[in-house]
């Protein structure tokens, strides 16, 4: 039992520490300070420390009551039931297929470097291209406000990139107004004829979410989904379940 519970110690210890590399390895090769990045810090910090603590009372012979141990236990296989059923959830939608002859398509936006569109932008505006050569009576909403430390709004940028893929710029609709998913549906729907068949241009981890908020919102969309980056998908699906949990909980999203 003593053999187990050490192994399984040094399992935890060796996650914290991927998840400490990894934390930095975002900020070296991506960015420091994307949403909810500090968590690969601070879980990572926490199996740590834990790991260390553990095989201390293992040296020395010191161990918590095990009514405390199993507690401790059942708490933990709860949360990761719990987060592999809205993985599986998240990723279902994910590979959803676009479905085609949209009379409009909604592209979130997402960060811009400067005038420069981010690795997510880039590739949702490069789907949202594709879709306006291959359905040319789609228009597009490109939604999407600036930041501080943005020089112009997503929608602006995206706007200059699709106008220089050679899309017509009579097609592209900025809103230029929201600051998250929710205002993104909202000021878009102000945009769009009523009846429209719509789409939604984001990338894949996101696109259960942002459905499940347009069905809170009364509206029926669909989404067209965008790869993400190899590298970053650990962090965005993790980043994801937060989200999923937070608006759940508000009662923002209809399943």
């Amino acid at each position: 039992m003593k053999k187990t519970g050490r192994i399984l110690n040094l399992c935890i210890l060796i996650m914290g520490i991927a998840m400490i590399a990894y934390y930095l390895a975002l900020g070296v090769f991506v960015r420091f300070g994307q949403s909810l990045q500090i968590l690969w810090l601070l879980v990572g910090g926490f199996c740590v420390l834990r790991g260390i603590y553990w095989e201390w009372a293992y040296r020395h012979d010191f161990y918590p009551h095990m009514k405390l141990v199993w507690f401790q236990r059942v708490c933990v296989i709860a949360l990761v039931c719990v987060f592999f059923a809205v993985e599986g959830i998240i990723l279902a939608a994910g590979f959803t297929p676009a479905p085609q002859g949209l009379d409009a398509i909604i592209v979130l936006g997402a960060k811009v470097n400067g005038r420069e569109p981010s690795g997510a932008l880039r590739n949702r505006i490069q789907v949202a291209g594709e879709y306006l050569e291959a359905n040319p009576d789609t228009i597009a909403v490109l939604s999407g406000g600036q930041g501080s430390d943005e020089d112009i709004s997503e929608a602006q940028c995206m706007y200059e990139n699709l106008v220089a893929m050679g899309i017509d710029p009579a097609r592209l609709i900025l809103e230029d107004r929201s600051t998250d998913t929710s205002e993104n549906l909202l000021y878009s729907r102000e945009l769009i004829p009523e009846d429209s068949r719509v789409g939604l241009v984001t990338n894949n981890f996101h696109i259960f979410r942002s459905l499940a908020l347009a069905r809170g919102l009364g509206w029926d969309v669909k989404g067209v989904p965008v790869a993400t980056s190899w590298f970053s998908i650990p962090h965005y699906y993790m980043r994801e379940f937060v989200g999923v949990v937070y608006d759940g909980v508000r009662g923002n999203l209809a399943f």
